[in-house]
């Protein structure tokens, strides 16, 4: 299970995973296992305000230029960005109404530069990029892409399921911005070594020029991460959470940086969809891209207030206390209000790791669906509703097509039995 912490930045929430982790960052938790709090569902408090208008206070649906304070109408935004080499779109992962935002400025610059965009995602490794190039071409289906998807995030496929789909419709390139799990546990793992015993770099010599150079003299990116770390952010655990935030936010820089310099992005809108904190204020990816390559771009942070967030729902707001920074969120807020898809997902209830041939169960929760059905700790899922399941993501994958009122079947060997069992989820 990814390791996340969950704070409130004062741009916007964002989840941000540990150094430490142990299992793969695009992992699921098993399906139904409880899922440590996370900031991709957080809402972002009081952004402060712009030199002219307050951003906390804006009716839902109003588009900010920030410098400025004078509202855009959706066309004008399109022809702000019309301008830009890289547009970044800011996320609260889970909040069905930021991914509506980044959609519709996504259909609105491929409808005026036709052939002429890509995007470039956070939630997608470099090592899937072959992956990703055949679901641009049309290639890959959608089954075997929701399992590259599961292999490298955690939030639910449907979440962005429009935006993908648009992407493989219009045959958009699509690209894998972020640094391997590989390439982060060894810079970790050099980190650690260094720090016990002094001498040379640790790090595996394939691994090397896959580590970017990064930057750590931002004074503004290190006080907004020691806010987001929290009590923690003095001791030695804050260090290496730094350090792999700042191999995400270079290693996507990077990314960036060499599609639109490339030949084939060179005459290319690149639109980024990344994680808020990610974005706002631009010391994440924009200005470590810039760095690299001075190209013209603009930030676009959706925003939804604290007052959104559903009565029943205190989970999805962690406050940290504030950081005044002399920078601007991003060019453009756009307000937005709270929508999530909890409420058409079901859970299994089973801790799960691989197994031979299978998934082996390893607990299962009281008076959950798995456990009304009759599954047991040591069984082995093989498959569900006939289609094999030969490793975690694929329990993970079948699990989340269900919603409620739904039935579903697994094929679990147990011992030398070979069994049926019947799971159902209540409308």
């Amino acid at each position: 299970m990814r390791c996340v912490i969950r704070a409130s930045l004062p741009a916007l929430v964002v989840a941000l995973a540990l150094a430490g982790c142990a299992a793969p960052r695009g992992a699921h938790p098993p399906p139904g296992h409880p899922t440590a709090p996370s900031a991709s569902t957080a809402l972002s408090p009081d952004l402060g305000e712009s030199p002219y208008r307050r951003i906390d206070g804006l009716a839902e649906g109003t588009i900010l230029h920030v410098p400025t304070g004078v509202e855009l109408t959706r066309v004008q935004l399109f022809d702000l960005l019309a301008g830009a080499r890289i547009v970044y779109v800011g996320e609260s992962h889970s909040n069905v109404r930021h991914h509506r935002v980044q959609l519709d400025i996504l259909t609105a610059l491929a409808d005026r530069f036709p052939g002429k965009v890509a995007v470039g995602m956070e939630m997608f490794q470099r090592p899937s990029q072959p992956d990703l190039d055949r679901w641009s071409r049309g290639t890959l289906d959608e089954p075997a892409f929701q399992t590259v998807w599961y292999e490298n995030w955690t939030e639910d496929y449907e979440y962005y399921r429009d935006i993908l789909t648009f992407i493989q419709d219009r045959r958009i390139p699509l690209l894998a911005l972020n640094a391997s799990e590989r390439t982060a546990r060894a810079l970790a793992v050099e980190r650690h070594q260094q720090a016990a015993e002094g001498g040379p770099s640790a790090l595996p010599a394939d691994e090397r020029p896959l580590i970017p150079d990064i930057d750590t003299s931002d004074p503004f990116h290190r006080r907004q991460m020691e806010a987001v770390f929290g009590a923690h952010a003095k001791g030695a655990g804050f260090e290496a959470f730094y350090r792999t935030m700042l191999l995400w936010d270079e290693t996507m820089a990077q990314t960036v940086t060499e599609f639109v310099t490339s030949p084939a992005g060179r005459d290319k809108m690149l639109v980024v969809f990344a994680g808020g904190g990610h974005v706002a204020h631009g010391f994440g990816i924009p200005r470590r891209a810039f760095r690299r390559a001075p190209v013209p771009y603009v930030t676009v942070v959706p925003h939804t207030p604290v007052a959104e967030a559903p009565a029943n729902r205190p989970d999805l707001v962690m406050n940290v206390e504030p950081v005044s920074l002399p920078l601007p969120v991003a060019d453009i807020v756009w307000a937005t209000g709270y929508e999530d898809l909890e409420a058409s997902k079901v859970r299994l209830g089973v801790r799960i790791e691989p197994g031979n041939g299978g998934v082996v169960v390893n607990g299962v929760e009281a008076d959950s669906a798995a456990a009304r059905a009759g599954v047991r700790e040591g069984d082995l899922i093989v498959a569900v509703d006939g289609e094999a399941v030969r490793k975690p993501v694929d329990l993970i994958r079948r699990i989340r097509a269900h919603h409620p009122g739904d039935d579903a079947r697994l094929g679990v060997a147990r011992g030398a039995e070979t069994l049926t069992i019947d799971v159902s989820w209540p409308p």
